[in-house]
């Protein structure tokens, strides 16, 4: 206690000199607190589990060609053929159908669901075969499977759906006491009731992305072939994991494809969709987005480290008749080190908490004011936690920096003779 109170003493005699001190400091807090924030969400985000797995998963890409040898077939019995062929194959844990519906592709479909006729939310509707969630092993309530939701007719205006819990956590966060019993409508259509089948577990469409709101509708045969006969369907499945292999892709190609292909509906390749979410990053433009980020933040980063340090470093070379002196009296190295270093940590502390009060109304500012294009870039909901997250690694990065400042001139400092700075004063 008794040496805080006296690098007090010592911070409010030099009041007038250490003000510049005080501002950079703020400033460079200010500053640091963004970075640390902007940048851990980014990382945060990136890691953070999908929810849904893509190890094994592939898709096959299918093209048509020549005249068709059955004029009775249509565009669904040729999907349905190649996927109950594929499904028959020893290394194919499980198989799926889907329109518009697969994640990290830029086939989509929305509809808008609401509670109570009012409260709407947008969703990404998913058309799939009961395979779906099975493929990427989505959690999913082993009482109510997606595979063993009802099935309507009308794929567009059908009475069952299944969400997934960011749509359903969307909801609960507008309407007290909603749960899996509450009733839906397609919104403008008050008249249909849509009822839940259950819920898939919290995940991202992508690395980049928030809790997913998306709404699963379970198509079967019948409805591929009267509803969606025409349209063009994506095939994926999971290959079993102790079969699968680097080359397992030119071996399915060679060996495989051939068996699948139906009349004049061909497998031109089957792509491992860890290579399609890194094409969907690039097409969306997060690749170059994260890239430029982190370089933005590296440079400034570098910067602030050496002009804070140089400040530091420029301070304490400046105090060597002050350290000398102190010799003289009879301090010792170790008190006299300990003495700059508590110094320089202490008034980063006493710059803290006003700045801290700064990041924390600009946080508010911006995200009940209006998300601006530099919010939309932090993926993470803004909460306490996350600013004191962002505070604390903001603090430690700048103590980091006063240390070193500190530290390389004080040890030069210290050995210097107390005679030969005297004499030089």
């Amino acid at each position: 206690m008794k040496f805080i109170v006296h690098n007090l003493r010592m911070i409010r005699a030099r009041l007038r000199s250490n003000g510049w001190v005080f501002a950079e400091l703020f400033l460079v807090f200010i500053v640091m607190w963004f970075l640390c924030d902007s940048l851990g969400c980014l990382k945060y985000t990136f890691y953070r589990p999908l929810g849904y797995n893509i190890d094994h998963v592939y898709q096959l890409s299918m093209i048509k060609g020549g005249e068709s040898r059955d004029s009775s077939m249509t565009n669904a019995d040729k999907y349905l053929g190649i996927l109950q062929k594929l499904e028959r194959e020893p290394a194919v844990e499980v198989a799926a159908l889907s329109y518009w519906s697969l994640p990290m592709s830029g086939n989509n479909s929305y509809n808008s669901l609401a509670v109570q006729d009012t409260i709407g939310c947008e969703l990404r509707i998913i058309n799939a075969t009961g395979g779906y969630t099975r493929v990427f092993r989505m959690k999913e309530d082993a009482k109510r499977p997606f595979a063993a939701m009802p099935v309507r007719g009308d794929v567009t205006s059908g009475n069952y759906v299944m969400l997934s819990e960011g749509a359903a956590d969307y909801y609960k966060e507008r309407v007290p006491g909603f749960s899996l019993d509450t009733p839906l409508s397609w919104y403008g259509d008050s008249a249909n009731v849509v009822i839940q089948c259950g819920m898939i577990g919290s995940f991202r469409s992508y690395r980049y992305g928030a809790d997913a709101e998306w709404a699963f509708r379970r198509i079967d045969e019948n409805v591929i072939r009267t509803e969606l006969r025409d349209d063009g369907a994506q095939i994926v499945f999971r290959v079993r994991e102790n079969m699968d292999s680097p080359d397992y892709r030119s071996k399915f190609l060679k060996e495989i494809a051939p068996h699948l292909d139906t009349d004049n509906m061909f497998i031109a390749d089957v792509v491992p969709y860890t290579e399609q979410q890194y094409q969907f990053e690039v097409m969306k433009g997060d690749v170059d987005k994260v890239n430029t980020q982190t370089v933005v933040v590296v440079f400034l980063l570098v910067n602030v480290f050496l002009g804070l340090i140089g400040t530091f470093w420029f301070r304490t070379r400046r105090r060597r008749n002050e350290i000398a002196l102190r010799l003289a009296m009879g301090s010792t190295k170790k008190q006299i080190f300990c003495l700059l270093m508590g110094e320089g940590l202490l008034l980063l502390t006493l710059v803290t908490l006003p700045a801290m009060i700064v990041c924390y109304n600009v946080g508010i500012a911006e995200f009940t004011m209006g998300h601006t294009e530099l919010i939309t870039t932090w993926p993470v909901k803004w909460s306490f936690l996350r600013f004191l997250l962002g505070s604390l690694g903001a603090w430690l990065l700048i103590a980091l920096m006063v240390v070193i400042g500190i530290w390389f001139p004080a040890r030069q400092a210290i050995k210097i003779q107390p005679a030969e700075a005297l004499h030089e004063e």
